[in-house]
Formats: structure tokens, sequence, C-alpha cells
């Protein structure tokens, strides 16, 4: 694993002191754990947001923060699961609408059916949120022992990419933000405001 540079030092200033009193937080790694699960079965909000500031920071403790994303998002995933199939009516089918996956959510539910595993592990490789894949994994009735092993080897993938990308790229990348940390602040903000406009009109 990468050690902490001069780099990752200077992008603890700024913009990214408060990322950094957050990794060292006593709770930082509880709050990582219910976003990760969050994730996996209602809250739009990926947990890679806050894994990767974490693990340029804290660099010594990746491999653990990777495993704890893997465990509790894999456990979301159980619970987006039940929502598919005992709370589509209530719960599913509103979220989907809420994340504007409506009209294709037919298509990934005759897919999950249809290729059950391959499915699941593919979406690691996709943009398609994974609470997505796993309420439309219970709503098909995929075999549940199927579903939580094709989980835990799709959730491993992504977050092991995540991984290889912050050990190949993670130093530049901490110096890149400490560089520019005042355009990417504003940017972000935009990107923010972006989103919200676009949730809302949609």
């Amino acid at each position: 694993m990468p050690s902490v540079t001069a780099d990752t030092q200077a992008a603890r200033r700024g913009w990214l002191r408060h990322v950094a009193a957050l990794a060292y937080h006593r709770h930082s790694t509880s709050l990582l754990a219910a976003i990760a699960f969050a994730d996996s079965s209602f809250l739009p909000v990926p947990p890679d947001l806050l894994l990767v500031p974490m693990s340029l920071i804290r660099p010594e403790r990746m491999r653990f923060l990777i495993g704890l994303c893997i465990a509790a998002s894999s456990l979301g995933a159980v619970l987006g699961y039940l929502i598919g199939y005992g709370l589509w009516s209530a719960v599913g089918a509103p979220l989907v609408e809420l994340y504007g996956y409506g009209q294709q959510f037919a298509v990934y539910r005759d897919l999950v059916a249809e290729w059950g595993v391959a499915i699941i592990i593919a979406k690691a490789f996709t943009p398609i949120p994974f609470k997505i894949a796993a309420i439309a994994a219970g709503l098909a009735a995929m075999n549940p022992v199927s579903f939580i092993l094709a989980t835990i080897l799709g959730r491993t993938l992504h977050f092991v990419m995540v991984a290889l990308l912050l050990v190949l790229f993670g130093a530049r990348t901490a110096a890149f933000v400490a560089r520019y940390e005042r355009p990417l602040a504003v940017a972000s903000v935009v990107a923010l405001i972006g989103i919200a406009l676009g949730c809302y009109f949609h």
C-alpha cells in the first residue's frame, strides 16, 4: 500500500481538512459502513465518495476500509433483495421511480431472472446503482444463496478496482487536489446544483 507522501500531506490543508478530520474521527468507519450498507439498498450516495479521500489520507487503513465496504455493501444488498421480494409495492416501486429507473426496471428484472449470477457480478462494471440490481433480484425471486454469493463477488470486484486505482494514482490524485483545491471546490458545488436540478426536473 502507498505511504503518506508530502503531496498527500499537502492535500490535508484547505478544502480537504474536513475530510481529513472525518478520516481520523472515531466514528468514521461506522459512517463509511453505514453509507456502504445504505447505498446497496435505498440511499443514492456511493461509499466511494468517502472511501477514496479516507484512503488517500490514511493509506495504511486502505485494506481495512475496502474490506469494510465489501461486507457492509453486501449486507445492504440483502436488504435491497428483501425490498424487492417482500416490499415491492410499498417500498421498492417508489424507490425505483425516485431514482428514475421506472421505465427500464422491467428490463433489469427480466435480465436478472434469465442470467441471475452473471448479471449481479457484471453490475460491478456498470453505472447502474447496485440497489436497483438488488431490488430486481428480489422481485425476480432469484435464488437467495446465489444472489448473496454473486453479490459478495461483485462488490469485491468493484472495491478492489477502486483500491487498485488508488494504489496506482493515489499520490497523483492527492497532489492534483491539493494544487487545484479552490477550482475543484467550485466545480463540486456546481455539479451538486446540477444534479439537484436534474433530479427535480426529471
